[in-house]
């Protein structure tokens, strides 16, 4: 696929991987001017061409975060990550037919690697030990915490970033996936 032949929605999705997004939320500014380097002339003002429409760029997101694509999650506040469907849609994206650089191609062997490290870090929890034993009603709070890598003391902003990196890296392992959502369930009240 050419550059060309990408809806909006998933070029700023691209934009928000080659950013850092499977670990880290990326403000719409940075997705502007990635998007612009990747599609020149897509986002741009019809009579001022050279300037880059900072709306355009913020409703492709928001398009690109309705339930039926699903592929980033987040806001022009928070900034924009890429969800768990928009990390599998992502690997299966030639980058190399939008962005020919080198970098594109580190990027997206660093974004399985990430997920990779994570997954990994997940497997040596207490919490993953005691699913996989069947022991699941003996996962406590602290345990929770293990997983998630956070605490009571972290702030929300903090918290929603550190369970989306979680989302990202369960995505492709059933029991890690089952183990997340029982979390979620469990442990609602931390989650928030």
């Amino acid at each position: 696929m050419q550059q060309a032949d990408f809806s909006k929605s998933q070029l700023v999705t691209i934009a928000v991987a080659l950013l850092g997004g499977d670990t880290v939320y990326v403000d719409r500014e940075d997705v502007a001017l990635k998007v612009n380097d990747i599609a020149p002339g897509r986002f741009n003002w019809r009579k001022y061409p050279e300037q880059i429409d900072l709306d355009a760029v913020g409703g492709s997101l928001r398009t690109a975060k309705k339930r039926n694509l699903g592929l980033v999650v987040g806001n022009n506040t928070k900034g924009w990550m890429l969800s768990p469907t928009g990390l599998k849609w992502i690997k299966t994206v030639d980058l190399t037919a939008v962005h020919n650089e080198l970098p594109v191609k580190h990027r997206k062997a660093s974004i399985s690697a990430n997920q990779e490290l994570e997954r990994n870090r997940l497997f040596n929890t207490k919490a993953y030990n005691l699913f996989v034993e069947g022991k699941s009603k003996a996962i406590t709070v602290q345990d929770f915490y293990e997983f998630a890598r956070v605490n009571e003391y972290f702030q929300t902003k903090t918290r929603q970033r550190r369970y989306a990196i979680i989302a990202n890296a369960v995505s492709n392992d059933d029991t890690l996936s089952k183990l997340w959502d029982l979390l979620q369930t469990k442990f609602s009240k931390e989650i928030k």
